[in-house]
């Protein structure tokens, strides 16, 4: 009897699985397991309850000023659209980080809003740390995202359906019913779950602008039971908390939210009809200066970094930006592998084997490592560690390692349809001539999947240059990432070299996610 080997994806699933399963129970059996869920009990309910509150609220905000944005760029033509745009999808990939740098450029004890106020008489201070803070920042960030995904969406009505509503007469009211309302209807459900996601395990935000411990989400309380109390006990009930949450999260999402099929039309400029009412010219006036008011000054400040760049050049920025280099392809690499190998499973449980419920357990694991938090799967496995070696190099092990399945779920989406495809189109032909493994990896699926494959990995690579969040356990004196070196600089009131700091990581992020969706668009 000879043994067959599992598939790579099956062992790449099941080392996922393991990894995420030895680090909780690492943390789990610590200091004997003593259990601790009641001990923390009211500290529980106030983080719960400030996650939630700040979670809805960022949500509803960016919901409100990102459809409005969408909805106005619509209907409106006019000198810079496309610069409008363009700075809508770099927000995208601008780091929580810089964001906290911005808001503090603006809004801080020193902003530009607090010496401007001065001029004008105003002598009474305000403080940007808690709410109001945590909120601009998320709706910064998030506002811009809602708005461009919802454009992309109201762009895909139909022309057919624009012409038959210019002939039927549809009044302002009516074109929001039958052609705005469906494509939001569609899109919205999964925005904001993704958004409330996203907030709700905010880190670095709520760190720099919390403001202290009665402002903490269960991410920063995980970080600081973590980092200041030693408390791996608390870490993994919290942990675990944030997981059932999150999982219950994406799940519900995963069951109502079903994107309906994109329809072939032609897709010639068109010129909405609603865009001659004179209510609306006025409302989309309002709203354009409110948002450009809004966005404008957050995003002009990154780049006024400019003015100091050349003095902040020294050996300890080049030292955080080649390690920050390091470890971002380092985790490219990873996970681009490991999506590869679990959309190669997927794609032969779905076409091959007929197995469409096993293929869609390997569609899912990617997604639920974003409800992984990722400070006690790193304490878990720093545990792990210290029982097999030396624990003092865990940080150059761990940051790619965690910022590696941070990514995979990114990568994912480049790598799968593709696989897909490309089994579709030539699956049979390929098993006709007995091509199978790296012969069939070369010739039929290498040529469709290069150009997808190398975007995953460019964008992978961006996700983790300007991620502070496991470098906020590691980082010191010997190991500084330039996300590390912009937060101490912050922390110093050095606002200068922090913003030149930030203009580089958003320069080298903004240049990837650019490349990144160059190849992207390849050619089939």
């Amino acid at each position: 009897m000879v043994l067959k080997l599992p598939h790579p994806g099956s062992l790449v699933a099941l080392a996922i699985l393991g990894l995420v399963a030895g680090g909780f129970i690492a943390l789990a059996s610590f200091d004997g397991g003593t259990p601790r869920l009641l001990s923390i009990g009211p500290y529980l309910w106030r983080v719960l309850a400030f996650s939630i509150t700040q979670a809805v609220l960022s949500t509803v905000l960016s919901l409100l000023l990102g459809i409005g944005l969408a909805l106005a760029l619509a209907r409106r033509r006019f000198p810079g659209r496309d610069v409008v745009l363009a700075v809508l999808g770099t927000t995208m990939v601008l780091p929580t980080i810089v964001a906290v740098f911005a808001v503090f450029a603006v809004y801080g004890r020193s902003g530009w809003l607090a010496e401007a106020l001065t001029l004008l008489g105003w002598t009474e201070g305000f403080s940007i740390f808690g709410y109001p803070g945590i909120l601009i920042a998320h709706v910064f960030l998030n506002g811009p995202f809602v708005a461009r995904i919802t454009l992309d969406g109201l762009n895909q009505v139909p022309a057919e359906h624009w012409r038959l509503a210019t002939a039927l007469g549809f009044t302002p009211f009516q074109i929001f019913r039958h052609l705005d309302w469906p494509v939001l209807r569609g899109e919205l459900p999964g925005i904001a779950g993704l958004i409330f996601l996203m907030c709700f395990k905010s880190f670095a935000i709520v760190l720099a602008l919390g403001g202290g411990p009665s402002r903490s989400t269960l991410e920063v309380a995980i970080f600081e039971a973590l980092k200041i109390d030693l408390d791996f006990g608390r870490v993994a009930w919290l942990a675990l908390i944030q997981l059932a949450i999150c999982l219950s999260m994406a799940g519900l999402l995963h069951w109502a939210f079903t994107r309906p099929p994109v329809g072939h039309t032609i897709r010639n400029l068109i010129h909405r009809p609603d865009a001659k009412n004179r209510s609306l010219k006025v409302l989309d006036i309002i709203v354009l200066v409110v948002s450009a008011l809004f966005i404008g000054p957050l995003a002009f400040s990154v780049l006024t970094g400019f003015r100091t760049m050349l003095a902040v050049i020294d050996a300890d920025l080049l030292r955080a930006f080649v390690t920050s280099l390091a470890i971002a392809t380092a985790a490219a690499i990873l996970a681009c592998v490991l999506a590869f190998a679990l959309a190669s499973a997927a794609r032969r449980q779905r076409l091959v084997l007929r197995s469409p419920r096993i293929a869609t357990f390997y569609d899912l694991l990617p997604d639920a490592l974003l409800a992984v938090p990722p400070f006690a799967l790193t304490a878990g496995l720093f545990l792990l560690i210290q029982r097999f070696g030396d624990p003092s190099n865990a940080g150059l092990i761990l940051l790619p390692l965690i910022n590696g399945l941070a990514a995979v779920p990114f990568a994912y989406r480049y790598v799968a349809p593709h696989l897909l495809t490309t089994e579709e189109r030539y699956g049979r032909v390929a098993a006709s001539l007995g091509l199978t493994g790296w012969s069939k990896l070369t010739i039929m699926d290498w040529p469709a999947l290069k150009r997808p494959l190398a975007a995953g990995f460019v964008l992978a690579m961006a996700l983790s240059f300007g991620d502070f969040g496991i470098i906020a356990l590691f980082g010191g004196t010997e190991l500084v990432t330039l996300p590390y070196l912009l937060y101490e600089r912050l922390g110093a009131y050095r606002l200068d070299e922090a913003s030149s700091i930030g203009l580089v990581i958003v320069l080298f992020a903004v240049l990837l996610a650019h490349a990144s969706g160059r190849l992207s668009h390849a050619g089939d």
